[in-house]
């Protein structure tokens, strides 16, 4: 019976869906970090307008937390394709301090950043621009905390390639996270309240234009029977447009074996024959010509044997 395939198939879409959910569930979410049974998520801190403070040299140093910088760069002398974590806006150009990464690491200093392969270092070969960021925990920072400049190589502001930032704020510290086990009962409730509703939306359109009912009796019924006869119903359905699929699939291919495209094709004789058949001003045109040369040749045959005055000539 149909409603047996139909169940088959309606638990095997629901199994994929759930181990997909549950795949997805258990990757590591960007700028997250599972550290010594703590739970670390810098994601909060991605922000719509970029972080400004200033380098030692009193430069702005413009910043941004698992996404691209905002601030339109200026000849940083990286690809424009990339995305830039961080610049710094020299005198005479923009100095990018390494391209977006969401992957945190712990060190014994605090949760830790690192932004690589920015601009290209001045008067270097093969070294380009980096920064590392630390997050330091401080629950008493009210908002973001703002990140500040502790070191840069060299020291001096137009010649610095790499950078040190230490950021306290109380988004580094660990936070509560939703376990694998709990994740996937949200996930598991979330997908059978979706399935309820489709389910007694399709059940009350069922009763309503198959089975006739009206008012009160078209409203859903959760029964097994009324379920299996859903399933059923559906099964028929995509079987005949599956069907009609097919057929107009097969009806289109037969047209076009039987099509013969030379009998489509006309010389240009046979387009200049049909043009003059086809005008009749071309036709009336020819009699009247044909006409008038019969004439002609009528009055030169009989003037032949006459001369000027009527007399027939020998």
């Amino acid at each position: 019976m149909f409603y047996a395939n139909g169940l088959s198939a309606l638990l095997w879409a629901i199994s994929m869906f759930l181990g997909s959910g549950l795949m997805a569930l258990a990757d590591e979410a960007p700028c997250t970090l599972h550290h010594e049974g703590n739970y670390y998520n810098l994601n909060s801190l991605k922000a719509s307008q970029d972080y400004e403070f200033k380098t030692l040299g009193g430069h702005s140093f413009y910043l941004n937390v698992c996404r691209r910088v905002t601030t339109e760069p200026w000849s940083t002398g990286v690809p424009n394709n990339v995305d830039i974590a961080g610049l710094v806006r020299k005198d005479h150009h923009d100095f990018a301090v390494g391209l977006v990464n969401t992957t945190l690491e712990m060190r014994d200093t605090g949760l830790m950043l690192h932004l690589s392969n920015g601009s290209p270092c001045p008067g270097e070969d093969n070294l380009y621009g980096s920064s590392s960021i630390r997050f330091l925990c401080n629950p008493s920072v009210y908002g973001a905390g703002k990140p500040v400049v502790i070191s840069q190589f060299p020291e001096d502001d137009n010649e610095a390639c790499q950078y040190t930032v230490e950021w306290q704020t109380h988004f580094a510290c660990p936070t509560g996270e939703r376990g694998l086990i709990s994740g996937f009962i949200v996930f598991l409730v979330i997908t059978m309240m979706i399935l309820l509703m489709l389910l007694i939306v399709f059940s009350t359109l069922y009763n309503r234009f198959v089975l006739g009912k009206r008012g009160f009796d078209q409203l859903a019924r959760l029964s097994k029977i009324h379920l299996l006869e859903i399933m059923d119903f559906c099964m028929e359905l995509f079987q005949s447009a599956l069907d009609n699929v097919r057929s107009s699939g097969n009806r289109w291919a037969r047209l076009t074996r039987d099509v013969n495209p030379a009998s489509y094709q006309w010389s240009s004789r046979d387009e200049e024959q049909a043009m003059m058949a086809a005008d009749p001003l071309e036709d009336e045109h020819n009699r009247e010509l044909q006409d008038t040369n019969v004439r002609r040749n009528d009055m030169s045959n009989g003037t032949q044997g006459v001369d000027d005055l009527g007399t027939i000539r020998s």
